[in-house]
């Protein structure tokens, strides 16, 4: 959540819910409301409704398989790509996919990160 979304929506987002509603019961909407607003407030526009029914009240999850292609003789990359598709969706009722956020690094001999490319 904090990945997809971003620190500062949800820190906002926890900050007024928490405030508005101390010591009161509550339901998911008025969580997914103060996140939107939050959002709102930091410029942002995420349709907190559609990840909620995503995420939070649909079962299954998603396999991750990535595709790509080298150049053998300087190993760079020439095409790379992220292909998702529903796992074991014949089982699991109302398994969809879901807007995914990932870091890819690229790594020296070392092991240490030269770059990072969010996708």
């Amino acid at each position: 959540m904090v990945f997809f979304l971003g620190r500062n929506v949800l820190e906002e987002g926890l900050k007024t819910y928490f405030s508005k509603y101390k010591f009161k019961n509550t339901e998911l909407s008025e969580f997914i409301e103060e996140l939107s607003d939050a959002s709102k407030r930091l410029g942002l526009q995420i349709n907190f409704k559609e990840w909620s029914d995503s995420w939070l009240t649909t079962a299954g999850c998603a396999q991750i398989e990535l595709k790509y292609e080298r150049d053998e003789e300087t190993g760079n990359f020439t095409s790379f790509t992220l292909v998702q598709t529903p796992y074991n969706l014949a089982n699991t009722k109302g398994n969809r996919l879901r807007v995914q956020a990932f870091n890819i690094a690229a790594l020296d001999e070392n092991m240490k990160i030269i770059d990072t490319v969010r996708v």
